[in-house]
């Protein structure tokens, strides 16, 4: 075999792998689960949750998102919903998409932060988007509530979390949102019965057999998917269950490899 084709099919394997980096990262994926539980009030058997984070520099499409939709109850965003350099109106464009779809609660992520905080939380004021900054609020259906509580994300990394874990607002079963799933670090136990986190983009991009080229060590054990981890009060409660999303955007390259860009519907069942 002569160089130039080596060459020349090198070069095509290449072009073939980065338009396989690129339909990952502007497609998507949907997930949709149910996540059962005893705590879940009966009026919320069927209730459904929209969970989309770390969207970053994309636009969401209208005709897209709802073609691809059955019908839910909220949105939670866990975070980078936009990057330093995104027009505000596309930070915008996308809110005004989701409000139509369904109440929006969301928490920052350390993007949204290098973005500017003020500029980003004043879009979400004006798109009706309750932001939740160490705050818990309720949600009810009929006679049953459950809560719902978003942690606030630290400045830096030399910045510590606060305190705030989330409180009960009137409903037992309990909801954390969070961005970076480094706050379950050094914490042995949650208080919550779900906690929906993103951050990681689930490596974006992941080798053959190596794995995911540029994670820190802790997010090796909670990557991407589902886990679970111990209650903090006592007793028989069931354990945390832990969802963190790959993600519906892209950090620093706009490519994926073996990682595909995602959302989820989380349907509640009660058991």
């Amino acid at each position: 075999m002569s160089i130039w084709l080596w060459l020349s099919g090198a070069a095509a394997a290449g072009v073939g792998v980065l338009g396989w980096m690129r339909a990952e990262a502007e497609g998507y994926r949907v997930r949709e689960e149910e996540v059962a539980s005893e705590r879940i009030p009966a009026s919320f058997d069927g209730f459904r949750i929209l969970f989309l984070t770390d969207i970053h520099r994309r636009e969401l499409s209208e005709r897209k998102l709802m073609a691809a939709l059955q019908p839910v109850d909220c949105v939670l965003l866990g975070g980078d919903i936009t990057e330093k350099g995104v027009p505000l109106e596309r930070l915008r464009h996308n809110m005004e998409v989701l409000r139509r779809v369904a109440p929006v609660y969301a928490v920052l992520g350390n993007h949204d932060l290098y973005a500017g905080k003020d500029a980003v939380k004043k879009v979400l004021k004006e798109t009706a988007v309750t932001l939740l900054s160490d705050k818990t609020v309720p949600i009810t259906v009929g006679s049953d509530c459950i809560s719902l509580s978003g942690i606030r994300q630290p400045k830096s990394k030399r910045h510590p979390y606060s305190q705030f874990k989330g409180s009960l607002q009137g409903g037992e079963y309990h909801i954390l949102l969070v961005h970076d799933p480094i706050w379950l670090k050094g914490r042995e136990e949650a208080n919550c019965d779900l906690l929906l986190a993103g951050h990681t983009h689930g490596g974006q991009i992941v080798l053959p057999l190596a794995g995911a080229v540029r994670l820190e060590r802790f997010y090796k054990s909670f990557k991407s998917g589902w886990y679970s981890i111990p209650r903090a009060a006592s007793g028989d409660l069931p354990d945390t269950r832990v969802l963190i999303s790959r993600g519906f955007g892209t950090s620093h390259i706009p490519l994926r490899l073996l990682c595909p860009a995602e959302y989820h519907v989380l349907t509640l069942r009660k058991k």
